[in-house]
């Protein structure tokens, strides 16, 4: 008996009834839920239903996505499961009245059933998920913490990694280290620096406010960096919250006569590939992006065949202490 027959018999379910699951529309909630029960004691997972028919996953994005440096990374492993899954993926490139026009137009029948957002910054995430959240459109971030309850998430511990990487400068007996970042534009930059300021409280010290860079939009990271250099008392370690800030200060501390890490000490997050090879190697937190894209495609499909509220999932980070430090 193929598998459809077994699971028509089992559900009591109308031929035309399952093969709308199948594809991805809504049925009546009992008939789903006897569907589910029968794939669950077939041994069928409710996943794979859509080897069945077409779905798409969109994958929302600001305009100036390439500048996120993680996100190929997320990409590869998000279009690697979607393979697996026979889901198609497309691109969806929105902001603020874009956001608001494109879910207005939300066609719950439609192929697309559920929003990946990536790289986005607070007042994009914020109108995105407020809209998402209403209208109960499936959707998950990527490398966001969102305390919110009907919000889904993968995501390393950001402010946990900021901690660990600035804990370990402090116990190499750094007290002024410096940083930068956007905090009110960008929710990981906040949660970034809000683990440096963990890491100085946890060890009793006083934070050195002087040495941190809260930039606003109109700022650049190239000035704010220009400006740590140049300071009287200079600090003797540099928390970049990614991976470009602290190869950009490495290449500006020795055009300036300092060497790394013998004047100051160099320190960044997300490990991306080139931090292991750069000159000096890089001290930094992984963050698995490939991994994120992974879990971001399996959640989305749990939240979408399972009726869940939300799902919130923490990968595990690492640290990686080069030559930088």
């Amino acid at each position: 008996m193929s598998k459809t027959k077994e699971i028509l018999k089992r559900s009591g379910v109308s031929r035309s009834t399952l093969f709308r699951f199948l594809r991805g529309d809504n049925v009546r909630p009992q008939a789903k839920k006897a569907i589910l029960e029968a794939m669950d004691e077939l041994g069928y997972q409710p996943e794979n239903r859509y080897i069945l028919g077409d779905i798409v996953f969109e994958i929302s994005v600001m305009k100036d996505f390439e500048k996120f440096r993680g996100f190929t990374e997320v990409i590869q492993g998000i279009t690697k499961r979607a393979e697996e899954k026979g889901i198609k993926i497309q691109l969806a490139i929105r902001s603020k009245k874009q956001i608001e026009r494109d879910y207005e137009n939300w066609n719950e029948n439609g192929a697309v059933k559920g929003i990946i957002i990536v790289g986005k910054d607070l007042e994009n995430e914020e109108l995105e998920r407020d809209i998402l959240g209403k209208k109960g459109i499936p959707h998950i971030f990527v490398n966001r913490v969102i305390d919110k309850p009907d919000t889904s998430y993968v995501s390393v511990d950001v402010r946990a990694g900021a901690f660990d990487i600035v804990d370990y400068l402090i116990k190499k007996g750094h007290k002024l280290i410096a940083a930068l970042g956007y905090p009110d534009k960008l929710r990981i930059d906040r949660d970034k620096l809000n683990g440096y300021y963990d890491a100085f409280r946890k060890n009793d010290l006083e934070i050195p406010k002087k040495y941190v860079f809260k930039l606003s939009g109109k700022e650049s990271a190239d000035d704010a960096i220009d400006a740590i250099l140049n300071m009287e008392e200079k600090p003797t370690a540099f928390f970049g919250i990614c991976d470009s800030y602290a190869m950009e200060f490495i290449n500006k501390a020795h055009a300036s006569g300092l060497k790394v890490p013998d004047d100051i000490a160099v320190a960044g997050m997300d490990n991306l590939d080139i931090a292991e090879y750069f000159k000096p190697s890089l001290t930094t937190v992984k963050t698995p992006f490939s991994k994120l894209g992974v879990l971001a495609v399996d959640n989305l499909l749990k939240l979408i065949t399972h009726d869940l509220g939300s799902i919130k999932t923490i990968v595990k980070h690492h640290l990686f202490i080069r030559e930088s430090s």
